[in-house]
């Protein structure tokens, strides 16, 4: 304890004793003006650092509320100007969807003059459908009517069976219901367009009644022959790729490769008229009798 009154602590202490009393003793005898002076110099800077800090804060939070603001409106703009984009690119491609197809009319309405085709594009197709038949967007507005025969620049895709105003539904090569007279290109022997289930399901096409004595071989050439009415001459259909026995007659038939992908065709070509349409054509392989085979079928079965 002795100790403690001989320290520098106890020392300090009663120097800031005696400092605090004289400044009571000098406080009393001027007023509060000195204790306030000396209040308002430690506080000011105080205030003035907490006025700019405040300050500061209320411009920063405005600045950031306008910029959101800004940022809000140029995102709104930029979502126009995308939208917009947007149409004019569907637009483009449309277009050019159009015009592409347009060449190929051009060129298909050069070798046929009589032909009015009308393009289409494929919107739809039935997955239960195994013979591939699919719908197009054009329909009776458009000229478009049943048994208007369908092909690309490549060649036969199938027929309308079945249209309304905007849309029809297009029966293709694969199906049994499609029967087209066909011949040929190499030596004129002539016969008609069939197919079934198995065949379908093979991608092919058979050409049958073709007599015993046939010529036709693997690598030929098929065409539509025109008879029937409902087809022009001279649309490619496929190649032969082998000539097999019937299994039911003495009657032969060649399988046909279509040139034509019909299960995955997108864009056709709708043949709306031409010459010969709904008239049975003078079938140029007919023998010197008049007598046909594949004119005689093609009456028989209705081709198509």
């Amino acid at each position: 304890m002795k100790d403690f009154f001989h320290s520098n602590s106890f020392k300090l202490l009663i120097a800031v004793i005696f400092i605090l009393f004289g400044l009571m003793l000098f406080t009393a005898s001027n007023g509060s003006s000195v204790v306030s002076n000396l209040l308002g110099f430690v506080s000011t800077p105080m205030q003035k650092v907490s006025t700019v800090v405040t300050n500061n804060a209320a411009t920063t939070a405005q600045s950031v509320t306008r910029s959101n603001q800004e940022l809000v409106a140029e995102n709104n703009a930029l979502k126009s100007q995308i939208d917009e984009l947007n149409k004019k690119l569907v637009q483009y491609y449309s277009y050019q969807q159009e015009n592409a197809q347009l060449r190929k009319f051009l060129e298909l309405k050069n070798e046929n003059k009589d032909f009015k085709p009308v393009s289409a594009a494929v919107i739809g197709r039935d997955p239960n459908d195994v013979f591939s038949g699919f719908q197009i967007d054009k329909g009776t507005l458009a000229g478009v009517s049943v048994n208007d025969p369908v092909i690309t620049e490549g060649g036969v895709v199938g027929w309308i069976s079945s249209v309304s105003s905007s849309y029809s539904r297009v029966t293709t090569i694969f199906s049994p219901d499609t029967k087209i007279s066909a011949i040929d290109k190499v030596n004129r022997d002539s016969g008609v367009i069939s197919s079934n289930l198995k065949l379908a399901d093979s991608g092919i096409v058979k050409l049958g009644y073709l007599t015993a004595n046939t010529t036709v071989k693997p690598g030929d050439i098929i065409v539509t022959n025109g008879l029937g009415g409902v087809y022009p001459r001279d649309l490619p259909i496929g190649t032969v790729t082998k000539v097999s026995n019937e299994p039911y007659d003495v009657s032969l038939y060649a399988e046909i490769k279509p040139f034509v992908d019909v299960k995955n065709v997108r864009d056709v070509m709708v043949i709306t008229s031409f010459e010969g349409q709904g008239q049975s054509l003078p079938d140029p392989s007919a023998s010197s009798d008049g007598t046909n085979t594949a004119s005689n079928t093609a009456g028989t079965n209705g081709a198509k």
